[in-house]
């Protein structure tokens, strides 16, 4: 499945895509998880609290775009809780958890 073919599902249908990754193993579902979350990044990156914006393996079963901010511990910035049937997870003043990977927005020319 490329991204585009992702973008085209309904959110119940990337649930039903998402309950068959197998999400320590390689495959598609790694490009989707970037690709979103270089997409989030170029809509929510430009805040000054956001320090990094990733692509993750959180707590051994999920694809998330883990987001680090300088918010104090326990507060939230007005970001979207999901992001392309993606969770978004925000760790407040500390690095994210998980097996992470950097992202850049994507370009203009991907979108």
């Amino acid at each position: 499945m490329i991204f585009n073919e992702w973008l085209e599902l309904s959110s119940a249908g990337r649930e039903l895509e998402k309950a068959n990754w197998h999400v320590f193993e390689p495959g598609y579902w790694h490009a989707l998880a970037h690709e979103a979350a270089s997409r989030f990044a170029g809509e929510f990156g430009a805040n000054k609290r956001v320090r990094r914006i990733c692509k993750s393996l959180y707590r051994s079963d999920e694809l998330i775009i883990a987001v680090q901010t300088d918010a104090s511990p326990g507060e939230l910035l007005p970001l979207p809780e999901s992001y392309l049937d993606f969770r978004v997870v925000q760790f407040a003043g500390r690095a994210p958890e998980g097996v992470l990977v950097d992202v850049a927005p994507a370009s203009r020319a991907a979108v």
